[in-house]
């Protein structure tokens, strides 16, 4: 029987042959093992720090368009303030408005939508609407502990804690903070700190009590 050898090059091609099998084969199992540990990665932040939730309806207006896709920070231990979009749980599902008061502060809006907070008017660059319903809260109202006064940017579409039956959000019912939009393109933004007013707590309190005792606080 006949033995063959191969030739010096017929070898060399083999060899690189074999190599290059090895290397596609190493890149592959480096992807997958890549993309299973992005994945997992991916499933404990968001099963931990952040959730995704979808806006339906046009209570924030052009802050957050009807279909917009919103990423939620979710910290327990956050204390919220004015300005912040937080997601929170009601008995009809989960909606999200804007913060524009926190425990302790003192709230009047009159019935075309105006806020007040602590006797001040709030600068809210954010409006896309205001509303003429005379169903609105229209006497002082304080936010009591743990709580959160909510509104909608579109004032005149939004049903929020400006009327009657609607009361202040209780903080253990808030999943998070809305930080950033990431549907439609054209809408891509953070939503923090944006929009914030970080009111020390100290002045707050001042405020308040300046305010405790007066018989005209209820007029806007």
């Amino acid at each position: 029987m006949e033995i063959y050898h191969p030739k010096d090059e017929e070898l060399l091609r083999e060899m690189k042959r074999v190599r290059r099998v090895a290397k596609r084969k190493r890149w592959l199992w480096g992807t997958l093992i890549f993309m299973m540990l992005g994945a997992l990665f991916g499933w404990f932040v968001f099963s931990k720090y952040l959730t995704l939730a979808t806006m339906h309806g046009s209570a924030m207006g052009s802050t957050l368009p009807d279909g917009s896709l919103v990423v939620v920070y979710r910290d327990d231990a956050h204390e919220y303030q004015r300005g912040d979009i937080i997601l929170y749980e009601t008995d009809t599902g989960y909606k999200m408005k804007r913060v524009t008061a926190v425990a302790g502060e003192r709230v009047v809006v009159n019935p075309v939508g105006t806020t007040r907070v602590n006797g001040e008017d709030e600068e809210e660059s954010y409006l896309t609407g205001r509303s003429a319903d005379a169903g609105l809260k229209a006497k002082r109202l304080t936010v009591e502990n743990q709580q959160l006064f909510v509104e909608g940017d579109q004032r005149s579409l939004s049903v929020d804690c400006r009327y009657p039956d609607v009361e202040p959000i209780d903080q253990e019912k808030v999943v998070g903070r809305a930080v950033l939009t990431v549907w439609p393109l054209y809408n891509i933004q953070t939503l923090t700190p944006a929009g914030r007013v970080d009111v020390p707590r100290q002045a707050t309190d001042k405020t308040a009590a300046q305010t405790d005792g007066t018989t005209q606080e209820g007029t806007p």
